[in-house]
């Protein structure tokens, strides 16, 4: 049977549904990937995230939906962003391999917490607003100032208010006290200026206490003092600064003197003042050693490190004179004794004070008897030199130290006893070495020990032995005394002694005089009028001996 054209057309409208359904159930399909695409790109991520500075941020506060919190993360490197400063950040997140683009806008709404303490200060000493501050706390940094700066120089109580604003323009205000007391802080003054009083430091503080002695200031030591203040149990610390900035003052001079002996710098200038110590050099090498006339410099500098230059002038001429040697003369010792040998012997020169002086004994045995000589060589700075030479008499010593001893042992016991007093026991020396021991004109003057000796054993001698003797025996007795020798020599040696008596010292002389006068316990008067008198009969020189008689 043969299909007819009606039969084909009656067909023809299912393949049409057929076509219209695929290309409907495209287009639906396309348009659901177009929405999930759009979803994915445009809602899956918040396009921006706002939130209160300091409030912290992860990555699932971009997010839309739940089951994204939980993979969601900052893309490493690309996120950079700070709450605690306003602003607004670029933030990047990734989530299943895609990357999403955000923004994240940090406010800051908040006002600064802020409460203040009141402070005490010195006058005109500035103090920080910081240090005002108890409590200062925000998300965001603040910064701090005064209202009104306050008047640092203004004595006693004022009002401070602080103001504290943060990033985000929010202000806090704090109001609180300063004191300012009425003391320096620090004071500045010239080394060498008048010692200052405490008003010169608390000068609007009546009540304020020194607590540091202003006697301890040197007025002439720069440097910084520290003077403490107290007021209502608080201590404030002044400090004075003592500054040296004037220069030493001083006059140069003429000088005329011998080469070869230099002087010091502060020599060779006049009226030196300054308010502290000053040390003084030469710019240049003076050249002492070198005769002639010229200027030299002397550079002065005080403690402050101020300087000065000086100039003065120098005559120098050659010095050609030796040193003069003076009282050496020939001596004579028993064996065994020491010798002095610089003893009465001066050096003078004209124009050295510290002249090179030696004494060549080496020739000298003093145990072995015989006659030895001894040279004396001095020499001044310019190389002049002087000699004198002495004799030396070594004789043989008869008797020793325990001799003496040993007869003023036997002899004491029959003078004096405990009983008596001082002047007792040497009035009873005194007066049995003056009629015990026989006088002649001429003895032995070798030792003290060989006089007393002498005197002792055989009561026969000069006046060196009378007063040998009587030396011996107050020694022996606990009296205290010396043998004094007349000088200058007018007509002959002579020895007496001085005796402490009583804590007194007197002159003892146990050789009376012919016409019965007797020098028991003389006063320095009394001899001194009787020697005026009797040709120096008791003159001698008061330097050479360890005390001074009344």
């Amino acid at each position: 049977m043969k299909k007819t054209a009606a039969t084909r057309k009656k067909k023809n409208p299912w393949k049409n549904r057929i076509i219209t359904i695929v290309v409907v159930s495209a287009v639906v399909f396309g348009l659901l990937m177009a929405l999930n695409i759009y979803i994915d790109r445009e809602k899956r991520v918040y396009k921006e995230c706002t939130v209160e500075a300091g409030t912290p941020v992860s990555a699932s506060d971009f997010v839309r939906f739940k089951r994204d919190k939980h993979t969601v993360a900052f893309k490493y490197g690309t996120s950079n962003y700070d709450t605690s400063v306003p602003g607004e950040y670029a933030i990047t997140v990734q989530m299943d391999n895609r990357t999403y683009s955000s923004k994240l806008i940090v406010r800051d709404t908040i006002s600064p917490i802020l409460s203040a303490s009141p402070k005490t200060t010195m006058y005109g000493q500035e103090i920080a607003a910081e240090e005002f501050v108890v409590t200062m706390e925000d998300q965001t940094a603040c910064e701090l100032s005064f209202e009104k700066e306050p008047d640092y120089k203004r004595v006693g109580e004022q009002d401070v208010t602080l103001i504290c604003r943060d990033l985000g323009g929010n202000i806090s205000q704090a109001t609180t006290k300063l004191k300012v007391i009425g003391i320096y802080p620090e004071i500045t003054l010239e080394a060498g200026a008048k010692r200052p009083e405490a008003s010169a430091f608390a000068f609007g503080e009546q009540n304020a206490s020194l607590l540091t002695p202003l006697s301890t200031i040197k007025m002439d030591e720069p440097g910084d003092y520290t003077i403490s203040f107290s007021v209502e149990g608080v201590r404030y610390d002044s400090i004075l600064h003592l500054l040296d900035t004037t220069p030493p003052q001083a006059m140069g001079i003429t000088y005329e003197g011998f080469a070869c002996y230099p002087k010091e710098p502060e020599e060779l200038v006049d009226g030196l003042a300054d308010a502290t110590v000053v040390t003084a050099e030469f710019v240049d090498d003076p050249h002492f050693e070198e005769p002639g006339e010229r200027d030299v410099q002397i550079r002065l500098t005080d403690l402050g490190g101020n300087e000065q230059i000086v100039t003065s002038h120098i005559i120098l001429e050659k010095d050609e004179e030796a040193p003069v040697i003076s009282g050496v003369k020939d001596i004579s010792i028993i064996t065994g004794e020491a010798i002095a040998y610089k003893e009465h012997v001066s050096v003078t020169d004209n124009a050295d004070e510290d002249i090179t002086f030696t004494v060549d004994n080496s020739a000298v045995d003093n145990n072995q008897e015989g006659i030895y000589e001894v040279t004396y060589t001095a020499t001044d700075k310019a190389g002049n030199t002087t000699e004198a030479k002495m004799k030396v008499t070594v004789v043989y010593r008869p008797y020793t130290e325990d001799d003496v001893w040993e007869l003023c042992d036997q002899l004491l016991p029959t003078l004096i006893n405990d009983n008596m007093t001082e002047r007792q026991k040497v009035e009873a020396i005194f007066n049995w070495v003056d009629w015990t021991v026989t006088y002649h004109s001429h003895g032995e003057k070798v030792s003290w020990v060989q006089g007393a000796y002498d005197g002792l054993k055989y009561h026969s001698g000069d006046c060196y032995t009378i007063a040998m003797t009587c030396y011996a025996l107050y020694t022996r007795a606990g009296i205290e005394n010396f043998v004094i020798e007349r000088y200058p020599i007018t007509y002959a040696q002579h020895f007496w002694n001085a005796v402490k008596i009583d804590g007194v010292w007197y002159h003892c002389d146990a050789l009376t005089k012919e016409d019965g006068t007797r020098f028991f316990m003389w006063n320095q008067s009394q001899v001194e009028e009787y020697s005026a008198s009797h040709r120096g009969y008791h003159s001698y020189d008061k330097s050479l001996y360890p005390v001074q008689i009344p």
